[in-house]
């Protein structure tokens, strides 16, 4: 029992801090940190303050202590989650208290109310750490899951590994509540990932990447119009000037080396050597580019020249490549050098 109930426990550790699914290029978000574990360690031991008065028969002045439950609910909730989230404090005081009614309920359902608290003591705090992790590793999975194809192929794989844990259990009569939760916990970081991979994937393949969350492996986020960023463009890697935002793609300007056939407006190294390595020319011809085709940014357009932009007929834009299986998972066109 001690052994799969290790193996299901390291399962919802790299779960619980994962940076998500990297594509080819290996661009992914940055991992919870080593701090996060320790957190979800310690936030446990409160999580359960709430159903001790109980178990205990306490008066109603000794559930003061179940007060701290709900802040360390937040506090893990904000703590594992992207930095994205982070500022948006409605969602996460909305996770936590889901947080804190699981952990209630899978106490209440767990735990012996015939047995006093503290003699169960180190099996609530079990429950609670498992419940709590869980929950928490759910919507890590699900946040950090920007390539629905690789998510849904993370998601079989715990589901896989759930199955396993059932199969070892039945074979070999390893009952017991703590190996029981952590074999539902990876079923259900398993369950909700499948159920988000197949959502996202059904939204990327009508409409391509999505702008929100920020595409892993950026450390600027989102495009703004005037700026100057590195992008692929026609398989090739080229600076551009962001023109406009649309919901699915990104409509910009591209900077070619040398005049091409079409209309162009010359940028002299002068005047744009804070974004550019040499004189270049401004294609005058909208093109459309995935979110998933920025790079990195440059800078800005220089004040004037966006001005003569404004003033100038723009041709196009085309009609942005079909998102496809391939994009989902992750296979990004590689460019030109």
């Amino acid at each position: 029992m001690l052994l799969l109930s290790a193996a299901l426990g390291l399962v919802l550790l790299v779960a619980l801090v994962t940076p998500g699914p990297a594509n080819r290029a290996g661009r992914r978000y940055p991992w919870a940190g080593f701090g996060a574990p320790f957190a979800v360690l310690a936030g446990s031991l409160v999580m359960p303050l709430p159903i001790v008065p109980l178990l205990a028969g306490a008066q109603p002045w000794q559930w003061a202590p179940a007060v701290a439950a709900p802040f360390a609910a937040y506090a893990m909730a904000r703590r594992v989650s992207p930095p994205w989230w982070k500022r948006w404090h409605g969602w996460l005081v909305g996770r936590a208290a889901l947080l804190s009614f699981l952990v209630a309920g899978v106490e209440l359902t767990v735990v012996s109310r015939a047995v006093p608290a503290t003699e169960q003591a180190a099996r609530i705090w079990i429950v609670s750490l498992i419940a709590t992790a869980g929950y928490l590793a759910c919507w890590r999975v699900a946040d950090t899951g920007y390539w629905p194809v690789l998510l849904i192929r993370d998601a079989v794989g715990l589901l896989v590994v759930a199955g396993a844990g059932t199969w070892w259990q039945r074979r070999y009569d390893l009952d017991g509540p703590a190996t029981t939760l952590l074999i539902g916990a990876v079923a259900a970081v398993g369950v909700s990932s499948l159920l988000a991979g197949l959502w996202r994937l059904v939204r990327w393949l009508r409409h391509g990447p999505p702008s929100w969350p920020r595409p892993p492996g950026l450390a600027t986020w989102p495009p703004q119009p005037g700026q100057v960023w590195n992008a692929t463009v026609d398989r090739e890697d080229r600076p551009v000037v962001v023109w406009e935002l649309k919901r699915h793609c990104a409509y910009v300007l591209p900077v070619d080396p040398v005049e091409g056939p079409r209309e162009h407006m010359r940028l002299p190294l002068a005047e744009w050597h804070r974004v550019l390595s040499d004189d270049a020319w401004l294609s005058l011809r909208i093109t459309a580019v995935p979110y998933t085709g920025f790079r990195s940014v440059r800078g800005r357009c220089p004040d004037r020249f966006w001005e003569r932009m404004g003033r100038r007929t723009l041709s196009g834009p085309d009609a942005p490549e079909a998102p496809t299986l391939r994009s989902a998972a992750g296979f990004l066109s590689r460019p030109r050098r």
